[in-house]
């Protein structure tokens, strides 16, 4: 088995950007912010533009190269329109490059220039913790890390950074929940390198505390995640609070993984959902039936939005379930962020028993007894006493089909539901994995979500 340093060594080739990628990006960088200067010459309220971000900082992945241009803005400037001008200043100046409206903490404009993400980010020119915005800390981390980075972390940054693609938790976005780049290379400042930070988070407690710089112990208590990352530009910040448990234990069970049996595998890019999986086509064959499916369209909205409303959507849908008595295993969600989307309930049988057994009180409990025997919508099949000596009876269920269940809550209940009101705009189909022969597209990456292995983890 070859030893982590030799595996690390050849991957580290793997992330490392060519000189004509290199070039190339930063051709587009210096065209845009270009333009976007350009553009705010005119603007008495925008005091510079700055590079941001990874291409800032030299830490950006070869195929995952976005660019980051913040504009920095007087802090007189009102709320409203600074975010009028985060919305004007990137669509006016890229024009010709397709601009769309993002949404964060406030609005933003993404373009493509030549095959490459540009983001134009509105922020308040502020002292360091005199923030006004979201986005007010950005310019302060590319600095920060700038400064404390030397080429050799740059690169170690960029493996962690593959690593996560790889096993699929990299992106602090909705529909992520993992680690970003910026959290990234706070740990390579913490543990300095690569294998450094798998072996120490395969050894990470609970609420773990790691920092870089001087933090307040009183004021973390209030902290409340799996890990808790003080930023370095503001010890009063927990940058861990983005990072969903299920990611932090991948990570940490992925280390794990890594460090007992190292493979360039833990390093290969392509679609995470669909390559690192391993799925046994018994257990799946065996799984299917049990699997509820709801596909539908959605009106096109920024992608942080419809993901916020498909995760509670599917964790409002899976306590109603539950009310009903269906036991629900693991769930999952996904969307094309253009108009379809599609949920998926593992669930422990899709179908239940026509009746069920309702406990009552202890005999002894008089008054209880009479309530519980008088206070019932129809007539039992049965009525008992347990040898607990507690009363018992034999009813009809309500809801023994959770296809037929999910239909009517989500087509006659809808305002109780807990989906979001405005999520399902049409072509609604709800149906069990078995019901039909083949599925495709978004149903077959949803179905393979709550029924497969994620190989990487799990080998």
């Amino acid at each position: 088995m070859p030893e982590p340093t030799s595996v690390i060594s050849k991957a580290l080739t793997l992330c490392q950007p060519s000189r004509s990628k290199e070039r190339r990006i930063a051709t587009v960088a210096q065209e845009a912010k270009a333009l976007v200067d350009s553009y705010v010459s005119q603007l008495n309220d925008v005091v510079e533009v700055v590079f941001g971000g990874s291409f800032a900082k030299g830490t950006w992945l070869p195929d995952h190269a976005d660019i980051d241009i913040f504009v920095k803005i007087k802090p007189s400037v009102g709320i409203d329109k600074f975010e009028q001008m985060g919305r004007q200043i990137g669509s006016k100046a890229l024009k010709n490059f397709g601009p769309k409206l993002r949404y964060s903490d406030h609005p933003y404009v993404e373009v493509i220039m030549n095959k490459i993400r540009v983001n134009v980010v509105p922020c308040y020119d502020v002292e360091q913790g005199n923030w006004q915005s979201a986005a007010d800390r950005s310019p302060f981390h590319t600095q920060y890390i700038r400064s404390h980075f030397d080429d050799e972390k740059k690169r170690h940054a960029r493996l962690l950074k593959k690593f996560f693609k790889s096993v699929g938790i990299y992106g602090a976005e909705i529909s992520t929940e993992g680690f970003s780049g910026y959290v990234s290379e706070v740990l390579l400042l913490k543990y300095s390198t690569f294998e450094n930070v798998l072996r120490a988070a395969a050894d990470w407690q609970e609420r773990q505390i790691i920092a870089v710089c001087d933090y307040d112990s009183d004021f973390i208590k209030a902290f409340n995640s799996p890990v808790i990352i003080i930023d370095p530009v503001d010890s009063r910040r927990n940058l861990g609070s983005a990072i969903s448990p299920q990611s932090v234990a991948k990570f940490m069970l992925a280390a794990r993984a890594f460090l007992e049996n190292p493979s360039l595998e833990f390093f290969k890019e392509g679609k995470y959902r669909r390559r690192r999986r391993l799925r046994n086509g018994a257990s799946r064959k065996l799984l299917l039936p049990n699997v509820l499916v709801v596909e539908f369209s959605h009106e096109k909205k920024s992608p942080d939005i419809i993901w916020g409303q498909l995760k509670r959507s599917i964790n409002a849908i899976a306590k109603q379930l539950e009310l009903a008595h269906f036991v629900v295993l693991r769930s999952s969600c996904v969307t094309d962020e253009t108009n379809s989307a599609a949920l998926a309930f593992l669930l422990e049988s899709i179908t239940l028993p026509a009746y069920t057994k309702k406990k009552g009180p202890e005999v002894f409990r008089r008054k209880d007894t009479a309530s519980f025997l008088s206070n019932r919508k129809s007539k039992p099949l049965a009525i008992w006493v347990d040898r607990e000596m507690r009363m018992a009876m034999l009813i009809d269920r309500s809801s023994r089909d959770a296809r037929k269940f999910v239909g009517a809550l989500l087509l006659n209940h809808h305002e109780n539901s807990g989906v979001s009101k405005d999520l399902i705009v049409n072509k609604l189909q709800i149906y069990s994995g078995s019901d039909r022969r083949i599925t495709k597209g978004l149903a077959e990456e949803v179905i393979s979500e709550v029924v497969s292995t994620e190989r990487l983890i799990f080998r």
